[in-house]
């Protein structure tokens, strides 16, 4: 899935609340388990990153590394002006 595609779906669940931005607990990364990932749906192979993350809410999220790295970025305050 091309960035832009996985930034817009991201962005579109943190809108309607079916992802949260809940600050991590913890965050671990190894070879993907087989999962699905929780921001673009795909499932993360052995041969990618996987990113599991502990939120304080108790749910875990388990990302793609790009798509960790965009959900932390949509997720980030907005700058102060």
């Amino acid at each position: 899935m091309e960035e832009a595609a996985i930034r817009t779906r991201i962005r579109t669940m943190l809108e309607t609340r079916t992802l949260p931005c809940d600050e991590p607990r913890a965050t671990w990364a190894g070879n993907g388990g087989g999962h699905r990932c929780a921001a673009c749906t795909e499932t993360i192979a052995p041969t990618e990153i996987e990113f599991e993350v502990d939120l304080a809410s108790g749910l875990t999220l388990r990302l793609h590394r790009r798509c960790h790295d965009i959900w932390r970025q949509e997720c980030a305050p907005a700058p102060s002006p």
